[in-house]
């Protein structure tokens, strides 16, 4: 299992070397939740839940750092457990200086890949050398769920003015037309444009990815 870190959201920017773990797991828990609140009327005992939103799934490892020489397959075996904490931390965990945040985290197992970042971190000692330090630590990490924000946008693929949605450019297509279809004012071009970061509004490239926040309905009306 491997933990690659990166500096941007698209992960084009590595923030490092990876970290493999140097003893898999025997395997991993994923959580998934969907957020309801009540709608309390008056009269009555019950009501049907209102969506609010579907929270980002998370990853559950537990796993272990060694330096006993009894576990067969540790490929950091010899390596001292403090030294291993201390990549696993610069990896997961610490600051990263161009980013001014944690890395963006790619979890690889096999064909399991996982976008992410950390959420919690429990290091447990049980193992130690007659002088203190540490010959095996237990693991215990959580992350949350990272999609970038575009592949969200195409994913969710919501049709309404007050909510994302994201286009594909055919050919002809203009972006002041494209605001016309999506929220029925092509004078929005501008916000559409800064929000996909576009060097030029006048040539859209074919098959590109537009995503298109959300408005308020009294804009889409200012032409109306």
């Amino acid at each position: 299992m491997v933990i690659r870190p990166f500096l941007d959201s698209k992960q084009k920017q590595s923030a490092g070397s990876d970290f493999t773990i140097p003893i898999n797991p025997e395997g991993y828990a994923q959580s998934y939740k969907v957020e309801a609140k009540d709608k309390a009327t008056g009269g009555n005992q019950g009501s049907a839940p209102a969506y609010k939103f579907t929270a980002p799934e998370q990853l559950k490892l537990d796993f272990t750092l060694d330096n006993t020489g009894t576990i067969e397959g540790n490929i950091l075996n010899g390596t001292e457990v403090k030294d291993q904490v201390d990549q696993l931390l610069n990896v997961v965990y610490k600051m990263q200086g161009e980013a001014h945040k944690p890395a963006i985290l790619k979890i690889q197992w096999g064909l399991f890949t996982f976008d992410c970042i950390l959420a919690t971190l429990d290091i447990n000692y049980v193992l130690f050398k007659p002088n203190g330090a540490p010959l095996r630590a237990k693991v215990s990490a959580s992350f949350t769920q990272y999609t970038e924000p575009k592949k969200r946008v195409a994913k969710e693929d919501k049709h309404s003015p007050d909510l994302f949605r994201s286009i594909r450019v055919a050919d002809g297509d203009t972006l002041p037309l494209l605001c016309y279809r999506s929220y029925g004012d092509p004078a929005l071009y501008m916000q559409v444009a800064y929000y996909n970061e576009l060097v030029s509004v006048r040539k859209l490239r074919t098959d590109d990815e537009l995503g298109f926040p959300p408005v308020k309905q009294s804009e889409t009306q200012k032409t109306s």
